[in-house]
């Protein structure tokens, strides 16, 4: 149980716009392909999550900013802070596009009305800092995504095998980047860490979280694609209409509308409160930085939710999962002499 209950803030922070996207990606290369790009991608970000561990273990759960300027001077905490702005304004920006394009599917109101409302209610939430409705959001999200399943394993019936002999591999970057940002949870990792108090339950717990999020993901992929083939829209829950009419359009629409809107405020609390705590900055200030950019880039018209995904996982995910931990990684082996930089490794030991 308590390696379930850190699995918990790694599967929390993770469970959002790429649970959406990755079904109508993998349909674009086929399941296969898919499926071991995905089992890739996620043992990669794995091994880097681990890498953060370590070093967090080290400085006592010191976020994963102050972790990178430490090993690698102010550039280095500067990198990792542009990677995260990247991934999280990418991330703010799809779920706007999703907002509107869920809202819009189940009201009278076009894309960019319904966006404005959805990014409005979010917004107002952020601003006030309601904080306390975010502590549901993990149990909110994960009913979300059981239901989800649930449609979707019951789908299994109409499904098409000859779906699963598909394959086309001119798009596998773009999945490979709707991936990266599928199972980016690295921001967490000093908050396990510090809720389980020592290096190897927190590792327990991550590769749990890891394990279950692949899993989750196979199901989808493989009951999406065989059912829907390339007709798997690019928020794959609208597919259930074509199987469930009415009913289906509902759920199809509302069950992604509630998990791009919990996730929406999450996100914008979190870049909200690092402008406060790392930055200085007023509340309104940072309220304002944070919630205006994504909705001046959707208005200009930057709407394609998977191809923002896709953007926010191949630049920004890239920085703060891959290039920045493998840099500290590498300074640390050529520094582990230093006391400052390696200390002990006897309670860390894999």
């Amino acid at each position: 149980m308590d390696e379930l209950r850190g699995a918990s803030l790694i599967i929390g922070s993770i469970i959002g716009a790429g649970v959406l996207g990755i079904p109508y990606a993998a349909a674009q290369i086929g399941l296969i392909p898919s499926l071991i790009l995905t089992l890739i991608v996620g043992a990669l970000l794995y091994a880097t999550s681990i890498i953060l561990l370590r070093f967090s273990a080290k400085k006592d759960g010191s976020q994963i900013v102050t972790l990178a300027k430490d090993l690698l001077g102010r550039p280095g905490g500067y990198l990792m802070m542009a990677g995260m702005m990247i991934y999280i304004y990418g991330a703010l920006l799809a779920y706007t596009s999703a907002g509107g394009d869920t809202l819009a599917a189940i009201t009278p109101l076009s894309q960019v009305p319904a966006a404005i409302i959805f990014w409005a209610v979010a917004a107002f939430v952020i601003y006030q800092g309601l904080e306390a409705s975010i502590k549901t959001e993990f149990v909110l999200v994960i009913g979300i995504i059981l239901l989800f399943l649930v449609v979707a394993l019951t789908s299994l019936p109409e499904a098409d095998f000859a779906n699963a002999t598909f394959t086309d591999m001119g798009a596998w970057q773009a999945f490979v980047g709707v991936a990266l940002f599928a199972f980016v949870g690295h921001a967490m990792v000093p908050d396990v860490y510090r809720s389980m108090g020592d290096y190897e339950s927190a590792k327990r717990s991550i590769r749990l979280a890891f394990v279950l999020i692949f899993a989750l993901y196979a199901i989808l992929t493989i009951s999406f694609v065989l059912v829907f083939g390339k007709g798997v829209p690019q928020i794959a829950p609208q597919a259930f209409e074509q199987i469930y009419g009415t009913v289906g359009l509902i759920i199809g629409n509302v069950l992604p509308f509630v998990t791009v809107m919990t996730s929406f405020i999450g996100f914008g609390l979190a870049q909200k409160n690092n402008y406060v705590d790392y930055n200085g900055l007023p509340s309104t200030v940072a309220w304002g930085l944070t919630v205006v950019p994504p909705l001046a880039l959707f208005l200009l018209g930057y709407r394609n939710f998977v191809g923002t995904l896709q953007i926010a996982g191949n630049v920004g995910a890239v920085i703060m999962t891959l290039i920045v931990p493998f840099a500290m990684y590498g300074v640390w082996q050529a520094k582990g002499s230093d006391p400052a930089i390696a200390e002990s490794s006897s309670s860390t030991s894999d």
